[in-house]
């Protein structure tokens, strides 16, 4: 999705890199230009270069998404003692590539867990590099809602240039309570309202994302149970609490006290995961029917076209809607890399 928002914008793809083969076959159906199916570890920006026919500096705009679960606040792996998660070294990797491509601008997207605690240092680091190597720079935490995207995305946003003076993009929408003379935010009726009603276990036929998963009796008792636009698992009666309810009660700060809620109608949606369509994974079970949310309407609070083609299991569809950055977002950004040019 970050690609395609530059591409609307008028940006021309000339290399893309991933690991996922698979997003990567996507990612050529939907924008007709093929990644490079690789480890950013094991490519260098040499590499890169040498496949556009660009030399060093004279590359306009590189974005980089590392992979988030290391940094961010809802990360359940548990590494054992002294084992390191690889996965934050990207950051470091990536820091490298601008070295070797010098682009007049960059864009980097992650979580806001890498903003505090331990994971700061590998931010600082990173700006650091920027500054060794002569750009200037704006970063923050913008929430996707504040762009009209139908979803509560907190994400960490750093811009760099070398020529001009980078700043984040200014907010278009607000809460309907603050005052500004700005647009609403938009809302999950917004986004999924359209769509045909379906019970648990039923697929629209006209469109294979829009299937709801067939739950079990119990999951559904305790689904039908939960009130309606917004309510929760501490409105359930105790006999209906499964396991993992009464694990929670046992410990509320875990973090996790959204699992099983519904999505209100008429307020953004939480931040869309890998796993939203899956009600034990968080706030994702429907405003109003009895049934977690399908890949459709996932899709669609990530602002993802309806005719962005997408075929794999449903896990992988998950992880790629959940992964992606909102097409709106990108299309934010994008213009706010092009007033640095």
């Amino acid at each position: 999705m970050g690609s395609l928002g530059f591409v609307r914008v008028g940006f021309e793809i000339i290399a893309a890199v991933d690991i996922d083969a698979g997003a990567c076959a996507i990612y050529e159906e939907n924008l007709c230009f093929k990644p490079i199916v690789a480890d950013l570890r094991r490519i260098s920006g040499a590499d890169i270069l040498k496949r556009t026919g660009l030399k060093r500096g004279e590359l306009d705009v590189c974005t980089g998404c590392p992979p988030c679960q290391a940094f961010s606040t809802l990360r359940r792996t548990r590494l054992q003692e002294g084992q390191r998660d690889h996965r934050k070294s990207l950051l470091r990797v990536l820091a490298q590539h601008i070295e070797d491509l010098l682009p007049r601008v960059v864009v980097l997207e992650n979580v806001r867990g890498l903003t505090f605690g331990t994971n700061r240092r590998f931010l600082n680091d990173f700006l650091s590099q920027l500054e060794r190597l002569g750009y200037r720079y704006d970063f923050g935490v913008l929430d996707a809602a504040n762009f009209g995207i139908p979803q509560h995305r907190h994400r960490l946003i750093v811009i760099g240039s070398r020529e001009g003076t980078p700043s984040l993009p200014q907010h278009t929408h607000s809460n309907p309570t603050a005052a500004g003379g700005k647009a609403l935010w938009r809302t999950v009726r917004d986004a999924i309202s359209d769509l045909p009603p379906l019970k648990a276990g039923q697929k629209c036929e006209t469109d294979h994302l829009h299937q709801a998963s067939a739950h079990s009796e119990t999951v559904l008792q305790v689904i039908s149970s939960i009130p309606h636009d917004g309510g929760g698992r501490r409105s359930l009666p105790r006999r209906l609490w499964l396991p993992c309810h009464k694990k929670l009660a046992e410990n509320e700060a875990s973090g996790a006290g959204s699992i099983y809620g519904r999505m209100r109608w008429d307020t953004p949606s939480p931040t869309i995961t890998t796993r939203s369509h899956t009600p034990s994974c968080g706030r994702f079970v429907h405003p109003s029917q009895d049934r977690s949310i399908t890949l459709r309407e996932a899709a669609r609070l990530q602002t993802i076209p309806d005719d962005f083609s997408m075929r794999g299991s449903k896990e992988e569809i998950g992880r790629w809607i959940g992964n992606a950055m909102p097409l709106g977002l990108s299309e934010v950004l994008a213009r706010a890399a092009n007033k640095c040019l």
